[in-house]
């Protein structure tokens, strides 16, 4: 419910500072957007987060974690590009996305390495 007022308070203000001064819309815009993914990461995902950390199986936790991290990294990206499609930079957005995606792929390889020694292993005991 805290989260909706919040939401609807800063539609108000920034209605009025669109209306009074327009230049600076924009920028106080911007900035209202990543304090409020701040708070919601703080004040939401971060402790509902940590309690499931405690119901998944030890030998999941590490690719829990990696999937949450990828999963998050990806929402935010998309906030981030819109964000920057709005004021239309659309190539900064671009850029944005695909290196975010390139460092959950190697994330992701980085974990996978020792399933893929393991699997090349076996193959070439197959051969």
């Amino acid at each position: 419910m805290i989260v909706y007022v919040t939401i609807i308070l800063a539609f108000c203000l920034l209605e009025l500072v669109k209306e009074t001064y327009p230049r600076l819309h924009s920028i106080i815009y911007t900035i209202y957007i990543f304090l409020f993914l701040t708070y919601l990461v703080i004040s939401l995902i971060i402790p509902f987060v940590t309690h499931y950390f405690s119901i998944v199986p030890v030998a999941l936790l590490p690719v829990f974690k990696l999937l949450l991290f990828s999963v998050l990294l990806l929402f935010i990206t998309q906030i981030v590009e819109e964000l920057l499609s709005e004021y239309e930079y659309t190539s900064l957005a671009t850029m944005f996305t695909f290196t975010t995606k390139a460092i959950i792929l190697l994330a992701w390889l980085q974990h996978m390495k020792q399933f893929y020694e393991k699997f090349f292993s076996v193959l070439g005991l197959l051969s």
